[in-house]
């Protein structure tokens, strides 16, 4: 019988995302057979660097074949080398930090990591005209590490792009920031607060309607993040499950994580070791086409949501 470690933080109260999570995987566990049969065994990481270390030790001695998770970027840093010794395959649906697959061999990510989502960002703001751009983040690796990934693509464009980096808002087109989704609404509250009517731009963690939830100006506010389940045709199927059981649309993370228990059912199908087949296969998923270079996915999505007023009046792909 295949074991699978499933991990994150599972507490609503340490991330809104966790319901997200904890519903992607229940469905899963009804669509995809191998799955169903699979032993499934919980840790909850808290988000932290600690918490990550003591799931990795559970799973390890646990023996189990792959595991799917850890969500926050401190939790995943702190043992992707460990499960590349042990040899076990480390998916991860939402983990952003490039690093990640550079440091542990057995390392796949589903989504598109934060070297990608600062390009797309970057390429988004000078399509606006907005360039200009001040750069804020939250004391969390992942706001960390992505605000270092839009200074290192600044750099690295200088003699071809036109966005340039200010540390003054009052000298800025537009103000970023990088961080969870808590610290991110609690920066939008703020700024508008002390009357700055910048467009403000977040990262992937503050695609949530709890960003504006209850806020009655929010301006113009961009979130470079991942697509939802409308965004993606091969989505629809799951995502009419997903309706039918918790009454709305699959939110973001639960098709990243859907996605990431279907690789796990296709490569359980194949003739050769599970670590081989997410290697070297191409497999068919709710997120669409997934190959993986090097532990990142080759067809990884990125979108782009809008919102004003209250409300989201734009999500698109930025291919």
């Amino acid at each position: 019988m295949m074991r699978l470690g499933i991990c994150a933080a599972l507490d609503v109260g340490t991330t809104l995302h966790a319901r997200s999570f904890l519903r992607g995987v229940y469905l899963s566990s009804h669509l995809f057979s191998n799955v169903r049969r699979a032993q499934h065994l919980y840790f909850d990481d808290g988000a932290s660097a600690e918490g990550g270390r003591a799931a990795a030790k559970h799973f390890i001695e646990a023996s189990v074949d792959a595991v799917i998770g850890h969500f926050a970027s401190e939790s995943a840093a702190a043992v992707v080398e460990t499960y590349a010794q042990a040899g076990i395959a480390l998916i991860l649906p939402a983990s952003t930090c490039a690093a990640l697959t550079e440091d542990g061999s057995t390392t796949f990510r589903v989504c598109a990591s934060d070297r990608v989502l600062a390009k797309r960002l970057l390429a988004f703001a000078a399509g606006e005209g907005l360039l200009k751009l001040a750069l804020f983040a939250d004391p969390s690796l992942h706001g960390q590490r992505q605000l270092q990934e839009l200074k290192n693509a600044v750099s690295a464009s200088a003699n071809l792009s036109t966005v340039q980096i200010v540390t003054e808002p009052a000298q800025a087109d537009a103000l970023v920031f990088c961080g969870r989704l808590k610290a991110s609404r609690q920066f939008l509250v703020e700024n508008r607060a002390c009357g700055c009517g910048l467009p403000l731009f977040f990262t992937d963690d503050a695609a949530s309607p709890a960003l504006v939830g209850g806020l009655n100006q929010t301006g113009t506010v961009y979130v470079v993040s991942f697509p939802v389940a409308s965004d993606l045709p091969e989505a629809h199927p799951v995502d009419l499950a997903y309706q039918r059981i918790y009454g709305e649309p699959a939110p973001v993370y639960a098709i990243e994580t859907l996605a990431a228990f279907s690789l796990v059912d296709l490569a359980a199908r194949q003739h050769r070791r599970l670590l081989d087949a997410l290697r070297f296969d191409e497999f068919s998923t709710p997120a669409g086409p997934i190959s993986f270079s090097n532990g990142e996915n080759d067809h990884a999505r990125v979108s782009l949501w809008v919102y004003a007023d209250k409300r989201v009046h734009e999500r698109r792909l930025l291919c």
